[in-house]
Order: structure tokens, then C-alpha cells, then sequence
């Protein structure tokens, strides 16, 4: 299946009548398509949760009808695919209103709760003992004339003589503002660029892969002497755990737009920063998938940029662009009479990535191709091998990422193994193929699917060292 990343406001505006055509085609080729949702699509979608808005409602049933039960989301140190509807996903969002306090960055009303916590346990108040050492610790924060107009608007109660105690409690409403006021990080970022820290008005025109060498020299010019990669990074150094990629990528993401580079408008009452992290998540999401599909360009932007630097070959894509690509690449079946000239004409010129030669230790030579479509609608690569001496030729058909994911669903690997068999037809049952779908899914022993032509063999079988299917043609020359 051919894996599609949908920003939020595309899912949102299919319900209009100029999105019929993505609709339409969607309906038309949804068995070969899967599009999964995110944590994000809910960072979006709850802001308009009311039991009386049609709308959302609408909104959630579309979002369960495109992804089914595929759900990725970043787990603790990696990636997860999980099963779970967007419905299911919701109850449990709705049903969740526990108070978090530490969302809330409300230090007295943690300390108290600690309190409570230490007192139920005969432990006393640690929560009061902790605040005490706060309160005799000072911030080692020196107010300047430079400084304090800018340090005021942040930590409006800050001097000189401040505690950390004094700070913590200043620091609370500061990320609540940053967080939940459209208005206040607006005016932040505003304020840093008076700062003379924000880029050039004539930024938003620089090409994707000069952005961040024009940051670093932009950040040289301030006299800060690291790159922008290096200034993220300083900027997670800091967490209590080491950071991840995920944790890398969003900030990036935030960091382009509080230095002013295609900065996010924020033109709605109920727009905050928090319309940016989940952006940067919708970024981060669509880098494991085929096709990355926005309809904000600031948001497409931006990502082009971070998908440059991190060498993620994924389109990114207007619902117009892709609809035109999409229909490109989708693989239409020939019959299996033409599946050998089909097969060789994947190995055109203009396909080849790479080439390696014959030696004396292969005594073949191997072409890899880029597919020019995807082949069962799953396949991207192909790998051509020919014997001299035997005078056979091998294809192997993989599905190869050279983006963030190193996974596939199950259902992808059933919906492959049900296709090829479907294609190939011959003595296996319909109870054969259903054991041998779950076999390919799910069993980490090797499994195989095979048939016999005239001058040949296919094979459907497991990669041992990535335990995807791969699909191989063996062609012996007729004499």
C-alpha cells in the first residue's frame, strides 16, 4: 500500500465541495492507499470538540474512514505503529480529564500535591523542603539595561536579587502564555526580533537547501558561534532525559519559526504556539511516509527545508500536486502473460540509481532501480542480476525506506501477499492464502509463496535481514 501523511487541514477540508476530485479518487483506489493519523490530527481536532459541532463529528468519522485503524506515533525512543481507530483514539482523549498539573507549569500547586503525596507515606512535606532550597538558591540572573525590558515581559517579577524560587514562579505563567496565547508568543517573537535576533524579511525566498547555511551565517553575525543545528541542540541539552530525533526534529521545526523563517501568522482568536508544535509534528510524521500532503505552504516550506538537511526523499506535496503524482504511480496490472516484459521495463535507463559490475567474486552484474511506480502497490526498488554463465536473469522486488521509518503494517504485508496471489492465481485456497497472509504478518519464522512458469520461478518470501516480503523472478534464457 502506498503510505500517505494528510496534514490536518487537508483531512478537514475534504467535506468541501472543491476537494470532490481527492475524494473521489481516494474512494476509487482505497484499497491500495493508507493514510495514517497522528497524536497531531488530535492536537487539532479537539480545539474544536463540542458534542453539539456537526462538524467535528464530520471530521472524525473522515478521519476514521481514511485510516482505519493505522495510528503511528512516537513511542518513548522510537516510532510506533499501533491499531486503533480515531474513534477509539477519542474516547480515550475525552474520557482523560485527569488535571495536569505539570502542564499547567504551576510549581506551588506541585509542591503541594507533593506534599500530600510524601504525607500519606509518613515522609513530612518534601514538597515544602524542596521549595525552602529553592528560595535560598539565587537565579545568577543579572538584570541589565540590555536585558530587562526583554526579561520583563517574560518573568515580569525578576531582579537582580531574585531566588530560583522567585523565577520558578514567574517561569509557570511564562510557558502558559507561550503556550495558550496566540497573541503573547506573537508578540514574543516579535520582541526577539527587535532584539535583532530575525532573519531577513527576504528569507521566505531563499532556496530550501541554503536556508540553514543562511541561518549559521546569520547566526555568526550575531556573534553566536554555532550552527543552527548546534543551536537546537544546545537548546535540548538541558532535558531531564537525552533527546531523540522526534524531540530534534520538532524543535527544529519550532526554532525556524521563532527566528522568523516562514512564521506561522497565527491569524485565528484560538491560534497558539501550540498550532506550530503540531505542525512541526504533522512534519515529523509525514518524513515516514510516501507522500507528505499540506495545504499551508509555511508549513510545506518549512518542512522542505528540514527534510533537505535530513535527507528525507519524501514529496512534499499541495492536494492538487498530489492528486497529479498519485495517479502516476499507481500500479495498473497487466496480465501475468506480460508480467516478464513488465518486470524488465522497470530497468530502464532512467530508472537506474545504481550499477555494479561483474567481478571475480560475483560473477553477475546487478543494476538497482528506482520503480517508476509502485509495483503491487508496494514495491519501490528493484534489483536486476544477470548470470552469463547460466544465462538467467534474477529481479528482486523490495520495499525500501530512505525516509524515517524502518516499518511496515501488518495489513500492508497481508494486503500484499493476498494481491500477488490474486495475480498469480494457481493451486492455493482461499484458506491457503488467509494462513499464509498471517504467516507473512506475523510469524518470525521464514515463509514463502511460490510458482512455476514455463521458463521460471516466482517466488514471494521474507527478507531475513528486514523481515519485509520481497518478490523475486527467476528467468532462465530460452534456448
Amino acid at each position: 500500500m502506498i503510505r500517505i501523511y494528510l496534514d490536518w487541514n487537508v483531512v478537514s477540508n475534504l467535506k468541501r465541495p472543491e476537494f470532490k476530485e481527492l475524494n473521489d479518487f481516494i474512494a476509487e483506489h482505497k484499497e491500495k492507499l493508507l493514510f495514517p493519523y497522528s497524536p497531531a490530527h488530535f492536537k487539532d481536532l479537539m480545539k474544536s470538540y463540542s458534542p453539539e459541532n456537526v462538524y467535528f463529528n464530520m471530521d472524525l468519522e473522515k478521519l476514521d474512514y481514511l485510516s482505519g485503524k493505522h495510528l503511528i506515533r512516537w513511542g518513548k525512543e522510537n516510532i510506533e505503529p499501533l491499531f486503533g481507530t480515531p474513534q477509539e483514539y477519542f474516547e480515550g482523549e475525552k474520557e482523560n480529564e485527569v488535571t495536569n498539573v505539570l502542564a499547567d507549569f504551576d510549581f506551588e500547586k506541585m509542591f503541594s500535591q507533593l506534599d500530600e503525596d510524601t504525607q500519606e507515606l509518613g515522609l513530612g512535606n518534601m514538597g515544602q523542603l524542596i521549595k525552602t532550597l529553592f528560595e535560598l538558591q539565587p537565579t545568577g540572573i543579572e538584570v541589565t539595561e540590555e536585558n530587562k525590558e526583554m526579561l520583563s515581559k517574560m518573568f515580569p517579577n525578576l531582579n537582580s536579587n531574585s531566588t530560583m524560587w522567585d523565577f520558578m514562579k514567574d517561569f509557570g505563567p511564562f510557558m502558559n502564555n507561550l503556550l495558550n496565547n496566540g497573541n503573547y508568543y506573537k508578540d514574543f517573537r516579535k520582541s526577539l526580533g527587535e532584539y535583532g535576533f530575525k532573519l531577513e524579511a527576504n528569507s521566505g525566498n531563499w532556496d530550501a537547501d541554503q536556508v540553514l547555511k543562511n541561518i549559521d551565517d546569520f547566526l555568526l553575525s550575531k556573534n553566536i558561534k554555532m550552527t543552527f543545528l548546534e543551536y537546537v541542540e544546545t537548546a535540548l541539552k538541558n532535558q531531564k532525559e537525552s533527546y531523540t530525533y522526534y524531540d530534534f526534529y520538532t524543535t527544529a521545526y519550532l526554532m525556524l519559526d521563532i527566528m522568523g523563517y516562514k512564521a506561522d501568522g497565527l491569524p485565528k482568536p484560538t491560534d497558539n504556539m501550540q498550532n506550530i508544535q503540531a505542525d512541526g509534528e504533522h512534519s515529523f510524521y509525514g518524513g515516514h511516509c510516501d507522500y507528505f500532503v499540506a495545504i499551508d505552504k509555511k508549513l510545506r516550506t518549512k518542512s522542505k527545508v528540514l527534510y533537505n538537511e535530513f535527507n528525507l526523499p519524501v514529496p512534499i506535496l499541495t492536494p492538487e500536486e498530489f492528486l497529479q503524482q498519485i495517479k502516476q504511480v499507481i500500479h495498473v496490472r497487466t496480465t501475468p502473460d506480460n508480467f516478464i516484459s513488465e518486470a524488465f521495463s522497470f530497468f530502464k535507463k532512467e530508472y537506474i540509481e545504481e550499477t555494479f559490475p561483474a567481478s571475480e567474486e560475483n560473477n553477475f552484474v546487478t543494476y538497482v532501480a528506482k520503480l517508476p511506480v509502485f509495483y503491487f502497490d508496494f514495491f519501490n526498488y528493484g534489483v536486476y542480476q544477470y548470470y552469463e554463465e547460466e544465462k538467467c536473469v534474477m529481479i528482486v522486488f523490495k520495499r525500501t525506506f530512505k525516509n524515517y521509518s524502518r516499518f511496515i503494517y501488518y495489513t500492508e504485508t497481508e494486503k500484499l501477499v493476498e494481491e500477488v496471489c490474486t495475480f498469480f492465481g494457481g493451486s492455493y485456497t482461499k484458506e491457503d492464502i488467509e494462513t499464509k497472509k498471517k504467516e507473512f504478518a506475523y510469524a518470525e519464522a521464514p515463509v514463502q509463496l511460490s510458482w512455476q512458469f514455463n521458463n521460471g520461478l516466482i517466488k514471494l518470501e521474507k527478507d531475513e535481514e528486514t523481515g519485509r516480503p520481497i518478490l523475486l523472478y527467476l528467468i532462465k534464457a530460452e534456448s
